[in-house]
């Protein structure tokens, strides 16, 4: 089984397709597993990574207790040691299913793929202010082919569908700072009120000077 898992992964990893076909738990995990994961809040900006498009077939289910919490979490007493799961896009053909009696955010569960062209992210989110500072949590989106919203902005680099500030930090990758003075039509004018985050539970308020928002 440890030969097959390797396999896949080298098959899933060097593959120059538009897409990767899966219908088995393992390769499942294979895949998340070996995910880069990276931090994500409100204060940060930059490209997130994201898997391919991946088709799945029949009906694959994993739980939390199955992923491989990262070491740099587990070394940390303020993130927390079990995944959640997160269908950002509400995408047909995904359930995430809580465990009974945990009520948290991005509680642990169970995830239920049934015959659907997916991507993932595996992101430490920072749910400050609440008891743990970080998240570890696998998110569902879309395929790249996905279309956007009417208020939604598609990068190119991802092909993910952002909402204005969102397409700002992590397809532009400016600085919440810059993205707090400009929106889908340019930068603001000079004077406009605006904030952003400086920590998961911290804004400073400001003006824009120059496209970008001094505190003040």
């Amino acid at each position: 089984m440890q030969r097959i898992v390797i396999l896949f992964i080298f098959v899933f990893l060097s593959s120059s397709l538009s897409s990767c076909n899966l219908n088995q738990a393992f390769q499942l995990l294979s895949v998340l597993n070996s995910l880069e994961y990276d931090y994500h809040g409100p204060y940060l900006s930059g490209h997130l990574p994201i898997t391919q498009d991946i088709q799945v077939n029949g009906t694959v289910v994993i739980t939390s207790e199955q992923l491989k919490i990262p070491d740099e979490c587990l070394e940390r007493n303020d993130c927390r040691h079990f995944f959640g799961f997160s269908n950002l896009y509400d995408v047909d053909g995904v359930n995430t299913i809580p465990s009974p009696g945990i009520y948290v955010a991005y509680p642990p569960g169970t995830l239920i793929l049934t015959n659907v062209r997916v991507r993932f992210r595996k992101l430490l989110i920072d749910t400050h202010p609440w008891l743990l500072n970080f998240i570890p949590v696998i998110q569902v989106l879309p395929p790249s082919d996905h279309e956007c919203g009417e208020s939604e902005i598609k990068c190119e680099y991802d092909q993910v569908c952002y909402s204005p500030s969102a397409y700002c930090q992590h397809c532009l990758e400016l600085s919440p700072q810059e993205c707090a003075c400009r929106d889908q039509n340019g930068t603001f004018q000079d004077g406009t009120k605006c904030e952003f985050f400086v920590s998961g539970d911290a804004k400073l308020m400001g003006e824009c000077q120059e496209g970008e928002c001094i505190p003040g």
